[in-house]
């Protein structure tokens, strides 16, 4: 009798475990490993926390450590925390540390150290779980093919960059512009496509782009002074990492020329505009999703599509057209989802976080499971789907 009722005991407590204890008595640790600081990466680091806080995953003493970009080992799940800086042989050391410590799940944000960590796993017989966001580039860097043409360990977010929205805004600004310059990175294979694509695009709208590279922050003396002497009358930034924000806003000032950047976060970091994929809460989100439901054992990340969105938006710095002597034009005004002026914004977009839209809806935890389960199902790849997909991919390198 008293076996029978250890054993219900033990059941019980099963039942009711928490969710990362639900699947095995060791915690689950998970790699968080960023390539730098952005609100880009930002926006998305507080979704996917939100999203381990509200699942019960993490606590609020552990949430305020997670903030503060630390380490944990908390109640229910490690994280090891790692930033590599924008520098290579840093991102390498922070996933060596990951490896060496057995992690379950990595965790990466943007193309950079999605790439890094891939390539540094992809031949292990049973490598950890891959799960990227604010990744626009893992097709053409190797890390899948397609939404369901990928390897069984990974699965992502994917913010669709429209160049073809995106050029516009030069002639939404002026009209009558001839000539813009572009800079890119050949040492960022998403940059130089990036900019291929815009010079394409602005072609077909009578547009000349003067493209010059850089490859250290330095270069932008000599790449902004170049694209001014070859008649540029604004730059256009493609998806691109680089630590040489500022200074290349000093330069755009001292030029006269406004800079337009492949992501309307970055007009709330002193670009004149910026346009392109507006919903990174969002992609934090459902990546956060794609961790805990694997966590739970809810999905099979083998099995599990790329998400990919392409929501567009643009936004307008007021305070940067100034300093630029730029007069924005009023159809720029009248369409931007928000206006930096003073330092601050009307729609009540912050610095930190330059989305709308930057909390999880209210409800309740089951209506969340069952909403986000859902969500999961619809991203769920059928071995038609997969085919369908290989074959457009065999047709297009035919």
């Amino acid at each position: 009798m008293r076996r029978t009722a250890v054993l219900l005991l033990a059941l019980t407590l099963l039942t009711y475990a928490p969710p990362a204890m639900a699947q095995s008595n060791d915690k689950p640790t998970v790699a968080w490993l960023k390539w730098g600081d952005s609100r880009n990466v930002a926006l998305a680091e507080k979704a996917i926390l939100d999203m381990l806080q509200v699942y019960g995953f993490i606590n609020e003493e552990e949430r305020a450590l997670l903030d503060d970009e630390r380490s944990i080992e908390g109640e229910n799940i490690n994280v090891i925390y790692g930033d590599a800086l924008f520098d290579r042989m840093e991102a390498n050391a922070i996933i060596d540390k990951a490896i060496d410590r057995d992690a379950d799940v990595f965790i990466t944000f943007t193309t950079q150290m999605t790439q890094i960590a891939y390539f540094a796993i992809r031949d292990f017989l049973d490598p950890p779980k891959l799960i990227f966001t604010v990744t626009s580039g893992p097709y053409i860097t190797g890390v899948a093919q397609a939404p369901c043409v990928k390897p069984d360990f990974v699965t992502g977010t994917v913010p669709v960059t429209n160049y073809e929205d995106i050029v516009p805004l030069l002639l939404m600004q002026d009209p009558d512009m001839k000539v813009a310059g572009a800079i890119y990175s050949p040492a960022q294979r998403a940059s130089e496509v990036g900019v291929q694509r815009i010079t394409e695009i602005a072609a077909s709208l009578g547009l000349t782009i003067e493209a010059d590279t850089i490859m250290a922050t330095q270069d932008l003396y000599q790449t902004v002074e170049n694209l001014a002497n070859r008649g540029a009358e604004a730059i256009i930034i493609p998806i691109f990492t680089f630590q040489g924000f500022q200074l290349l806003l000093t330069l755009s000032y001292d030029y006269g020329l406004p800079v337009v950047f492949s992501a309307p976060q970055n007009a709330y970091r002193g670009g004149t505009i910026g346009g392109g994929f507006f919903g990174l809460y969002k992609q934090g989100v459902i990546a956060g999703n794609m961790l805990i439901a694997h966590l739970n054992g809810d999905i099979d990340i083998a099995a599990t599509s790329i998400y990919e969105s392409d929501e567009f938006a643009f936004a307008v710095n007021l305070d940067a057209a100034d300093l630029q002597d730029v007069e924005i034009s009023q159809t720029l005004l009248d369409g931007a989802a928000y206006i930096v002026e003073n330092g601050e914004t009307e729609q009540g977009v912050s610095a930190l976080y330059p989305e709308v839209e930057i909390t999880l809806p209210e409800m309740s935890l089951e209506e969340r499971r069952a909403a986000d389960l859902e969500l999961l199902a619809g991203l769920q790849c059928s071995p038609e789907m997969v085919a369908e997909q290989q074959a457009a991919l065999d047709a297009a390198a035919e």
